[in-house]
């Protein structure tokens, strides 16, 4: 097949055939692509108009990311070519792991988004896409890198610490402090532990900031932001000092009648540097119900 104009060789061939871009500079880095009787190995090698490319396509392998079993259209907040702001429901899970295969944000994407260049088949990437994590029962706003590019520059914003996350997290007790630092190293939750806990001598830094919004005397309503991101972070530092977040059953109570669909715990805003035009951008998301409720339910007068 002949090159209809001159540009980069995954780009010109990505126009030529139906797989990814990603997916064919994988297939150039591995020798599979000629152009001219040449093997060429850089996806960025220029072509001009009417070269000779020969493309050696490989049976797929089974992919790396499953197809989901039902496609889940997905609340984006914003979308261009480079980053999705996705408001992340409560119950979904962000990236494939044991027991949820076919049912999170990452299968979705590739289920929904033509522009999440990446490839499904590619087992050395195992989160395509995803820069941070919430949890699972865990609402609000996720930043998703569309290429491998976009990836690399998110990820090192946020170890640069330019990538900045607001919560609203909703604690039993009277939290007396208008304003307040929680510096508490955590170790990382694994297989047999499936708590983080804190550990000062194999912990590793984590710094959590809290500003107290309202209180009854029985719950208290926080504005959290983190400095640093470590795994359960949040429930595990608030948890720490005496005030579990409501519905959290792992680092608080072990069952709670007023909670059934997880922590009271909301990721409603997000900044972030746009890795291609390198302008700052700030996202919000509104409480779902679940939280409106229980605020509703612990804030709301009673009737006499």
């Amino acid at each position: 097949m002949k090159s209809p104009e001159n540009g980069r060789l995954d780009v010109i061939l990505a126009s030529l055939v139906l797989e990814s871009r990603s997916q064919l500079s994988k297939a150039i880095k591995n020798g599979q692509v000629k152009v001219n009787d040449k093997v060429i190995t850089s996806p960025s090698f220029k072509v001009s108009l009417d070269d000779e490319i020969e493309y050696e396509k490989v049976e797929k392998e089974e992919p790396a990311v499953l197809k989901p079993l039902e496609s889940v259209p997905l609340n984006y907040v914003y979308k261009d070519k480079d980053i999705a702001i996705i408001n992340k429901p409560r119950g979904m899970v962000v990236h494939p792991a044991p027991g949820h295969e076919r049912d999170t944000l990452v299968n979705y994407l590739f289920d929904d988004d033509s522009q999440f260049d990446f490839d499904s088949q590619d087992k050395e990437n195992i989160r395509p896409g995803i820069v941070h994590r919430i949890d699972k029962d865990t609402s609000g706003l996720l930043v998703v890198a569309q290429n491998e590019e976009s990836q690399a520059a998110l990820q090192m914003e946020v170890r640069e610490r330019d990538f900045h996350r607001h919560y609203l997290a909703l604690v039993y007790g009277n939290v007396p402090d208008k304003k307040f630092r929680i510096d508490a190293p955590l170790t990382r939750p694994n297989h047999s532990e499936r708590k983080a806990l804190v550990d000062v001598y194999k912990g590793r830094d984590a710094i959590t900031h809290c500003v107290l919004l309202a209180n009854n005397g029985k719950v208290s309503l926080l504005h959290v932001t983190l400095e640093t991101g470590r795994t359960h972070q949040i429930r595990a530092h608030l948890a720490y000092i005496g005030f579990p977040i409501v519905g959290d059953t792992l680092y608080g109570r072990k069952s709670d009648s007023l909670a059934m669909q997880g922590q009271a715990l909301h990721a409603f805003s997000l900044s972030l540097i746009h890795p291609s035009t390198l302008k700052r951008m700030n996202f919000y998301a509104p409480l779902d119900d679940y939280f409106k409720g229980l605020l509703k339910t612990f804030y709301s007068p009673k009737k006499r």
